[in-house]
């Protein structure tokens, strides 16, 4: 990962989280009910940014899903389910680019380790 990559990842890591714990509240009260389109924007915004640093290798469903169908609403449990799947696969990501260094973990960005810290990989 390039430096750019790793501050886009920064950024849209905790966003697809934070979405995620919303939507999983609506969920688990009405998991059928449809998401409106404001926030079905800005979910499929999250989407595009984490296909794009994810490429094909990393992305959870690469020939079956890009985007949500705004003509098409989801309903949240699908919405809940697919974004818990990025959030997995940006975690993969993230552990296969980081290293350890007297026991604190930094990430490789151009093939080097930096000096920009992060927590623990927890996939291997």
């Amino acid at each position: 990962m390039n430096n750019k990559q790793v501050e886009a990842f920064l950024k849209l890591q905790p966003q697809l989280k934070s979405a995620y714990a919303e939507i999983s509240l609506l969920s688990k009260k009405k998991p059928n009910d449809q998401l409106n389109k404001f926030k079905l924007k800005f979910i499929n915004n999250m989407l595009s940014q984490a296909n794009e640093l994810l490429g094909k290798k990393y992305k959870p469903f690469p020939d079956d899903f890009d985007l949500f169908d705004e003509d098409d609403m989801p309903f949240n449990s699908d919405i809940v389910f697919m974004l818990s799947n990025y959030i997995e696969c940006l975690e993969k990501l993230r552990c296969d680019n980081i290293k350890s260094t007297n026991y604190k973990w930094y990430w490789v960005i151009d093939g080097k380790i930096s000096d920009h810290k992060t927590d623990h990989p927890t996939i291997k």
